[in-house]
């Protein structure tokens, strides 16, 4: 098949998954009306979910990792606690969704790393999935769609700091765990949902920081200073990997956990992009306040 003809159908394929993403949308009114009146006002009050929009992360040290030892009494991955000083950066509000990622390999012409193991991450994007965040990417994937916005994926602890603020929370909401907060094993659905269904939000406005998918860093995994495997680190080579899928039980497994994967695994993990803040954008933000 010829390369134009290829991407003319590519395009109309994109073109039956957003008018079936309305009819999905359309169908479901008649049941919203027929809500109780506590219902639709929770719904009201929800805001939008607008994809792509980031916060601002202040400048400023915080709190990473943790001196909590495992179950075997042994020093966890994320071992020592210490303190880390960061300028101000922009974060993804939201995880990137499947449209983001169906958008942005469209313009490219961007064929996923899966696709050449059978698995695409368009398995994973049915119509009625679109504000769900996109999962069964590569590091390189994941990668190539930040920079395609003018984006970059977050360092480990822009991302620990998006979402424990700056003393080093256990979960974005607290210390103490609270249930149906995150989409987590906990929870139920045991798969991805629609980006801010859940109220899995950092003091800053990050939604979904401990659940939902799992989440790329621009970090090759090494342990903290002052760690006693500093010097001897199986995972060479790996990126680190931060946050929870459904799968995952997040009561015991906190904001500080950190996992390693090759940069070519394909499974339950996204991502969302950062950015560098300007100092007219923390000004700005300072006479918004």
């Amino acid at each position: 098949m010829r390369p134009k003809r290829r991407i003319m159908l590519f395009k109309k394929g994109f073109l039956v998954f957003i008018v079936l993403t309305v009819i999905v949308g359309l169908s479901g009114c008649g049941k919203k009306e027929t809500a109780s009146e506590g219902e639709a006002a929770s719904q009201a009050a929800k805001p939008a979910v607008n994809p792509g929009e980031m916060v601002l992360i202040p400048a400023g040290e915080f709190i990473i990792g943790t001196d909590v030892k495992g179950s075997d009494g042994k020093e966890s991955a994320a071992y020592p606690q210490h303190k880390v000083n960061l300028p101000a950066f922009w974060i993804d509000k939201y995880e990137v969704t499947n449209y983001q990622m169906l958008q942005f390999a469209i313009k490219e012409s961007y064929t996923g790393e899966g696709a050449k193991e059978g698995k695409d991450w368009r398995l994973f994007a049915t119509p009625d999935k679109v504000l769900v965040p996109v999962q069964y990417i590569t590091w390189n994937d994941a990668n190539a769609y930040c920079k395609s916005v003018g984006r970059r994926l977050p360092t480990e602890a822009e991302w620990e700091k998006s979402a424990r603020g700056p003393d080093g929370k256990a979960y974005p909401w607290g210390n103490d765990w609270m249930d149906n907060r995150s989409n987590t094993a906990e929870s139920g659905p045991m798969k991805p949902v629609a980006v801010g269904e859940y109220d899995d939000v950092s003091q800053y406005g990050a939604h979904d920081m401990l659940g939902n998918v799992r989440e790329w860093t621009s970090t090759p995994f090494e342990f903290y200073p002052g760690h006693p495997s500093q010097k001897n680190n199986p995972f060479k080579g790996r990126y680190v990997v931060r946050g929870l899928s459904p799968n995952h039980r997040g009561k015991i497994v906190r904001l500080w956990e950190r996992d390693a994967m090759p940069a070519g695994y394909l499974g339950d993990i996204g991502c969302r992009c950062a950015k560098d803040a300007t100092p007219e954008d923390v000004a700005k933000a300072a006479q918004a306040k």
